[in-house]
C-alpha cells in the first residue's frame, strides 16, 4: 500500500494537480504541459516488458526497489527542474515506476495468501493509491509559489524510505519456486480466452484516468476564476472517496464480477459528466471527484481481481500485460486529447471520456464471480 501510495497516489497523479502551478512557473498551454505525462507512461511501457520476463526468476524485491528509486529521482528532478525539460525529465522517470511496481505484488499474493484471502489482498495493496492522493491534495495548499518544491522533495524522500522498506521486508529469492520460471509467450497470454474485455476495460481505464488527472484540476481551477484552492480540495475528496476501493474484493463476492463492473462504468461516466456539463461551482466539482474516487479505484483494483481469474497460472506475467493496455490509454489520453483542449476546449475531452466510459460497458467479464468461491 505504502509503495503504490508514493509512486502511483503521488509521482503520477500528484503532476495534475500540480498543473497550474507548473503552467505558471514554466509557461506553456495545458494541453502542452499534460501531453508530458505520456513520456512517463512510455518509459512504463518499457518496465513492464522487463517485469514480465522477471516474473517466476527473480525476487519480486527487485523490480519494486527499481521503481521506486526511479519515482524518488524522478520527483527529485521535479523539485530542482529550472525548466520545462528537466521537469519532462522527472515526469518520465518517475512516470516509469508503476510499471516497475504494481504487477509483482501478484506472485506475492498468489504464493502467500490463502485463495479465500487475495482478493482483499489485492484490493488492499492497489487502494494504495488513494491514500498517496489524500496526502497529495492538503501538500497542494502548502504549495504556494515556490514552496511546491519542497512538496516534491519530501515526496522523494518519503520514495527512497519505502524503497528501502520494500528491500528489508521483501524476500532476496522467488517466493515459489515451483512455479514455472520460463517466460510464457505475451502472445499465449493476450490469446488467452476470456482477456480481450479485459484488455478493453483496462485501455478504457487508462486513459480516462489519464485525462481525468491530467485536466481536471484545470477545468476545476478554470471554471473557478482561476481559483487554486479548488483543484487540491478536489483531490483530496477523490482520495477519500477512493478508499472505498479495498473493499472490492467484498463487492466482487457478493455481487459478482459484472455486476461491480457495470456499477463502476456508470459511476466513471457520471464523474466526467460532470466535468464536460458542470464544471463550475464547488457544488459540481465536489460531486465529480467523490464520484470519480469511488469509480476510478474500485475500477483499477477490479482489474486486479479480474487478472488473476483470467490468469491464474501467471498472476504477474497475466496482469502486466493488463497494465500495458492502460498503459496504452494512458499514452493516447493526454496526447490525443491534449490536442482537443487545445482546440476545443476542455469540455470536449471530458464529453468523449464520457462516452467512452458508456461504451466500456460491452466489455463485460466472462466471470460473474470470485474463481475461488465458484470451485468451493
Amino acid at each position: 500500500m505504502a509503495t503504490l501510495a508514493v509512486t502511483y497516489g503521488f509521482g503520477r497523479y500528484g503532476y495534475g494537480l500540480f498543473l497550474p502551478r507548473f503552467q505558471a512557473e514554466f509557461g506553456g498551454s495545458a494541453g502542452a504541459l499534460g501531453a508530458v505525462t505520456s513520456i512517463g507512461y512510455l518509459g512504463e511501457l518499457l518496465a513492464l516488458g522487463v517485469v514480465g520476463r522477471w516474473a517466476g526468476r527473480r525476487s519480486p524485491r527487485l523490480p519494486i526497489a527499481i521503481g521506486l528509486a526511479c519515482a524518488g529521482a524522478g520527483m527529485l528532478l521535479i523539485a530542482v527542474a529550472p525548466g520545462t525539460w528537466v521537469l519532462a525529465v522527472g515526469v518520465a522517470v518517475s512516470g516509469m515506476a508503476p510499471g516497475w511496481v504494481w504487477t509483482p505484488y501478484s506472485d506475492l499474493v498468489q504464493d502467500t495468501v490463502k485463495p479465500s484471502g487475495r482478493t482483499h489482498a489485492l484490493s488492499m495493496i492497489s487502494t494504495g493509491t488513494t491514500f498517496g492522493v489524500v496526502l497529495a491534495g492538503p501538500a497542494a495548499f502548502f504549495a504556494t509559489d515556490s514552496r511546491w518544491r519542497l512538496v516534491w522533495l519530501g515526496a522523494a524522500a518519503v520514495a527512497f524510505l519505502v524503497m528501502a522498506w520494500n528491500i528489508r521486508a521483501l524476500p532476496s529469492a522467488p517466493v515459489n519456486r515451483a512455479r514455472p520460471r520460463e517466460p510464457v509467450q505475451w502472445r499465449a497470454l493476450v490469446g488467452r480466452r476470456g482477456a480481450w474485455p479485459l484488455f478493453v476495460a483496462a485501455t478504457s481505464s487508462g486513459l480516462i484516468g489519464a485525462v481525468y488527472w491530467s485536466f481536471a484540476g484545470v477545468a476545476v481551477a478554470t471554471a473557478n476564476d482561476g481559483d487554486e484552492r479548488v483543484a487540491p480540495v478536489l483531490w483530496t475528496v477523490i482520495g477519500v472517496a477512493g478508499t472505498v476501493g479495498v473493499l472490492t474484493g467484498r463487492f466482487v463476492q457478493l455481487h459478482g464480477l459484472r455486476a461491480t463492473f457495470v456499477t463502476t462504468q456508470l459511476v466513471l461516466s457520471l464523474s466526467t459528466a460532470v466535468l464536460w456539463l458542470a464544471p463550475a461551482g464547488w457544488g459540481f466539482a465536489l460531486t465529480s471527484a467523490v464520484l470519480y474516487g469511488c469509480g476510478f479505484m474500485v475500477g483499477g483494483t477490479l482489474l486486479s481481481v479480474w487478472s488473476s481469474m483470467v490468469f491464474p497460472d501467471h498472476p504477474t506475467r497475466g496482469f502486466s500485460v493488463v497494465v500495458v493496455f492502460i498503459t496504452l490509454g494512458a499514452v493516447a489520453g493526454p496526447s490525443a486529447l491534449g490536442l482537443v483542449v487545445d482546440s476545443a476546449g476542455l469540455s470536449s475531452a471530458f464529453a468523449i471520456a464520457t462516452l467512452l466510459a458508456l461504451a466500456t460497458l460491452a466489455a463485460l467479464p466472462r466471470h460473474s464471480r470470485n474463481r475461488s468461491e465458484e470451485t468451493q
